[in-house]
């Protein structure tokens, strides 16, 4: 067997075969740059989906604490690479200097917003096929790094919601990134949008601070929180699509989902049930 096709065969399957592979927002998904060979800025990925990335030495520009276990990490991309950035839901690979493994991450601001991007990244430990998160959520601003250019489809709706009337978006965790620069874009601002945002304890819960601001531009806004003991939290428990469900599917409905695979089977249960179309569940990748 050749190993270089079993590679792509591999990241093939972690890449579209698992919802989680590109969906959790901030936590790292690799790909392993030339399967064994030693480190080269010239290695091709081989991964079975996407262009390869084109390498930039860019450095980190701010890094704050968003939530337990999350980091808020700023960077500021090369002169141009930015006009790529036309849809909220893309991604961009991000790795340390020279390594063969890189982490994919959904930019977490606005395409309409100039400057640096935005991203929430979840504290990883290092293990046998990721290189983790933790050389970056340790770092300080100033850490040189590489980063890709924009890549992914986003969420592709333009065209789609035409016909809807109602928005549900589901997020749990760091997979709250992309549909942050779903809401900021306003890009749904013809449409009524309901967010069901999920984590463990409310400690977990990135972006609160924007919340008011999310509610302001028309969004309502449900927080549920799955493991609510001994954390003073009032507000809905269990899992988003049980929320959702609770609450009722319009008719005319369509769903943004990003979080981890059984959140996302989850959903589209739901839509399921409730005769939502299942091209209308709508993922980044």
């Amino acid at each position: 067997p050749n190993p270089e096709g079993e590679m792509k065969v591999t990241l093939a399957i972690l890449g579209l075969g698992s919802v989680a592979a590109l969906q959790l927002g901030g936590s790292v998904r690799t790909v392993q740059l030339g399967g064994a060979r030693a480190p080269s800025r010239t290695s091709r990925v081989i991964c079975g989906w996407g262009p390869d990335p084109v390498w930039t030495a860019l450095e980190v520009g701010s890094i704050k604490d968003a939530a337990e276990g999350l980091k808020a990490i700023t960077i500021k991309p090369a002169d141009g690479a930015a006009d790529a950035f036309t849809v909220a839901g893309q991604y961009v690979q991000i790795r340390e200097i020279g390594a063969e493994k890189a982490g994919i991450f959904a930019i977490a601001s606005s395409p309409t917003k100039a400057g640096d991007f935005e991203f929430l990244i979840k504290e990883q430990p290092e293990s046998d096929w990721s290189p983790g998160t933790g050389w970056l959520t340790d770092s300080k601003a100033g850490l040189a790094l590489e980063m890709s250019q924009v890549m992914g489809p986003g969420f592709k709706i333009d065209g789609v919601l035409d016909d809807i009337d109602n928005v549900l978006l589901f997020a749990v965790g760091s997979g709250i990134s992309p549909i942050r620069s779903v809401m900021e874009s306003k890009v749904l601002k013809d449409k009524k949008v309901t967010l069901y945002y999920g984590s463990q304890t409310p400690d977990k819960m990135a972006y609160k601070e924007r919340i008011d601001e999310w509610k302001k531009s028309g969004v309502e806004v449900v927080c549920v929180v799955s493991k609510p003991d001994g954390t003073g939290w009032e507000g809905a428990t269990g899992y988003v699509q049980d929320a959702a469900k609770a609450a009722g599917v319009p008719k005319k409905s369509a769903m943004l989902i990003c979080g981890m695979k059984g959140m996302a089977e989850g959903v589209k249960e739901l839509a399921a049930e409730t005769g939502v179309d299942e091209k209308l569940v709508i993922a980044n990748f």
